[in-house]
């Protein structure tokens, strides 16, 4: 084991750091107790949206959206938030996430920053909020706020950090033959965490630790790497287990795994070594994460529905 700890050490993915990242996660707890405080789905919906859209035009990418959601729900949870400085709560969460991922500061104008906010200010006029104007005087006090609300405490762990830490710990378990189906199983996983960021906050029943390692589990069973009876929860029978598996899939199918019984055994064990914890904490993470993206692709298809029912309407 000192061998592979070793490995850890240089791929930059020790125990300690796992140690280290629940420590920061422990800081998300207090969201369980302060519901009050948790933005209205359908308006943190809009602001998630926003903070997309500001990324992309500074960087071309998403890369580092799970993290300013994070922090969106963090600041919701450790402040009063005004709804009616939304757009400017966007821009600050979005500038901080830039100078920690990519120690550059952010390249829009105060005019680009005000016109990729136009869009959710007058949706919460629309929706009845007084919203004033952007600028950036307004822009750089929100960012002083929304730090202090955090107490400078930015460096949270957030659902790619997560994911990129289980898989690199996992692929030194596993070896190079097996990389090209982990890979696959990797952007499966993020991408699910995704969707279920996009429609539930972050609490301490579903950290985003929770989250990811729950979806690898699930995307492992998908990929026919892991039997789904064995992370049945102790308190849920095979049909309940079933159902709710069946639920986080788009085509409705039952899992097949191939592998045989050693096999199996190997990959649990691997998983549970990677993400540095027992088998139960496996399936009590793939329960909680599974029941958020059940309730997460509901949603994503009654959304479809209404979209579809509105263009019906127009023609």
């Amino acid at each position: 084991m000192d061998a592979v700890e070793d490995a850890w050490f240089r791929f930059g993915v020790p125990s300690s750091l796992l140690r280290q990242q629940r420590d920061q996660e422990d800081r998300l707890k207090p969201m369980a107790e302060q519901p009050h405080r948790l933005l209205r789905p359908v308006v943190r919906s809009q602001a998630l949206r926003c903070m997309s859209r500001l990324l992309h035009l500074n960087s071309g990418s998403q890369t580092g959206w799970c993290k300013t959601a994070l922090l969106l729900d963090r600041y919701c949870t450790e402040s009063d938030i005004v709804v009616e400085a939304l757009p400017l709560t966007c821009v600050a969460v979005v500038r901080i996430t830039l100078k920690m991922e990519q120690k550059t500061y952010p390249v829009l104008t105060e005019k680009c920053w005000k016109l990729c906010t136009d869009e959710l200010r007058r949706w919460l006029m629309s929706a009845g909020y007084d919203v004033p104007e952007a600028t950036e005087r307004g822009f750089l006090q929100q960012e002083i706020t929304v730090m202090q609300a955090l107490q400078w405490r930015v460096e949270e762990q957030c659902a790619q950090q997560w994911s990129l830490t289980f898989f690199t710990r996992f692929g030194v378990l596993a070896g190079p033959s097996f990389q090209h189906g982990i890979q696959e199983v990797e952007i499966k996983t993020l991408g699910l965490a995704k969707v279920v960021i996009m429609c539930q906050q972050a609490v301490s029943m579903l950290t985003h630790e929770v989250l990811v390692l729950g979806l690898l589990c699930i995307c492992m069973v998908e990929a026919g790497l892991v039997p789904l009876a064995e992370l049945q929860p102790d308190d849920l029978s095979s049909e309940e287990w079933l159902s709710l598996y069946l639920r986080t899939q788009p085509n409705g199918l039952a899992p097949m795994c191939c592998l045989t019984e050693p096999q199996r055994f190997q990959i649990l064990e691997m998983l549970a070594l990677a993400a540095d914890t027992q088998r139960t904490d496996l399936k009590a993470s793939a329960h909680r994460a599974g029941m958020a993206l059940g309730i997460a692709m509901h949603s994503m298809r009654q959304a479809q529905q209404q979209q579809q029912q509105q263009q019906r309407r127009q023609l």
